[in-house]
This record gives structure tokens, C-alpha cells and sequence, in this order.
């Protein structure tokens, strides 16, 4: 049984990836670009600062790709301020069933603070997840390791007691390099993809964890 569950955000725990995808079509509008499905799905677990670069290279914009960023976060904020965030299948369940068993869950994800906060107000998570490390939190992001070795040093526990949970090739090769057992979340990244990564098994739902003690 894992010490502790170190959870991916946006499309692990909740299902915001069609929100990012409608917020960048929106901002993106309005500087004359139209992405192609294909764009979104590539930057799934990237940054949108190298994303936004690469758009402007390949569509000849110019602009400032930070200033970009925060026009399509504040869009984005707006989306999780209209409806409530989804939340994948099965996360209610898993997080109850480790709150009964004591197992510690901490969220690690690529997005800023306010924005991982805002998302799980929305989805009504916030009390259940207060221990978070966000991007501001490391030089270095997914897939670069330190995301999750920060994670586990604030638990005080090694990597290898920790159970990583992701949706993304990067997200699932931070982890791993990090020396965390990590779990494939299906959704917008093929399976072969996560298992390349370094995924050791492919979960369609969270609660296909349970039961914990044989995570």
C-alpha cells in the first residue's frame, strides 16, 4: 500500500482539458489563430509559454508569449467562475477510500497556485486537497523530476513509498524519473503513449486504484 497518493490535476483528478482547450481557441481568436485539435491535444501536460512561442513561429505573430499566457488564464478562470469543473470518474471514491486507510494525498500539477486553487473550488475539492505543489513552486517542471521529489520531501517520505497518478507523457516521466511507482490515467494521451513513459499499468477510472492495499 503507497504512503501517499502525489495526484496530476487537469485531466487526472478533474476534467479541465476541454476547458484549456476553449479558453486557448478563445484567447487565440482574437490574435487571428486558429488551433487545430491536434495543437491542443500536443501541449496536454506542457507549458503554454512554449506553446504559445511555437504558435507564433509557425502562424508569424509577434507578441509577448507571457502576456499571452495570462490573457488565456484569465479566460480561463472565467469558465471555472461560470459552471462547476467536472471531476474524472471515480475521484470521489478514490479520495475517500484514502482518507479511511490514512494515506496522505498531495496534489502536483503544471498549473500556477491561484489557477490549481480556482479549479478545485470549483469542482468543490479544496478542503480535501490543500497540499499542493503548483508551478511556482519548482525551477524545473514536468517531465523534469523535481516537481515530485519536492512533493515527497514535503511529505518526508521517499519516491519509492509514493503512488503518482498521470494523464501525460511528461507528467508520467517526471514522476517516474523522480523514482515514484506511477499509474496512466486514459484520456486524451494514447496508452502505448503513458507505458512508454514509464507507466505501469492504465487506469480508465480512479477508483480502479481500489482497493489501496494493493496499489
Amino acid at each position: 500500500m503507497p504512503a501517499a497518493l502525489l495526484l496530476d490535476l487537469d485531466g487526472t483528478l478533474l476534467d479541465t482539458e476541454p476547458l484549456h482547450f476553449e479558453a486557448h481557441r478563445r484567447f487565440l481568436a482574437t490574435v487571428g489563430i486558429v488551433p487545430s485539435e491536434a495543437d491542443l491535444i500536443g501541449n496536454i501536460g506542457k507549458g503554454d509559454v512554449t506553446f504559445y512561442r511555437d504558435l507564433m513561429v509557425r502562424e508569424g505573430k509577434t507578441g509577448d508569449p507571457v502576456a499571452w499566457v495570462a490573457r488565456k488564464t484569465a479566460m480561463l478562470m472565467d469558465l471555472y467562475a461560470e459552471r462547476p469543473v467536472p471531476m474524472r470518474a471515480g475521484t470521489v471514491e478514490l479520495l475517500d477510500a484514502a482518507q479511511v486507510q490514512g494515506i496522505t494525498c498531495l496534489v502536483v500539477t503544471s498549473s500556477e497556485r491561484t489557477l490549481a486553487a480556482a479549479a478545485l473550488a470549483s469542482a468543490g475539492l479544496s478542503a480535501r486537497l490543500p497540499m499542493r505543489v503548483a508551478h511556482e513552486d519548482t525551477l524545473r517542471h514536468k517531465p523534469h523530476p523535481e516537481p515530485y521529489l519536492l512533493a515527497a520531501v514535503r511529505l518526508a517520505l521517499s519516491p519509492q513509498r509514493c503512488l503518482a497518478v498521470e494523464d501525460s507523457a511528461t507528467g508520467v516521466a517526471s514522476a517516474r524519473t523522480a523514482g515514484c511507482r506511477v499509474v496512466g490515467v486514459d484520456g486524451h494521451i494514447p496508452a502505448t503513449v503513458l507505458r512508454q513513459a514509464g507507466a505501469s499499468r492504465i487506469i480508465a477510472r480512479l477508483d480502479a486504484l481500489l482497493p489501496l492495499d494493493d496499489a
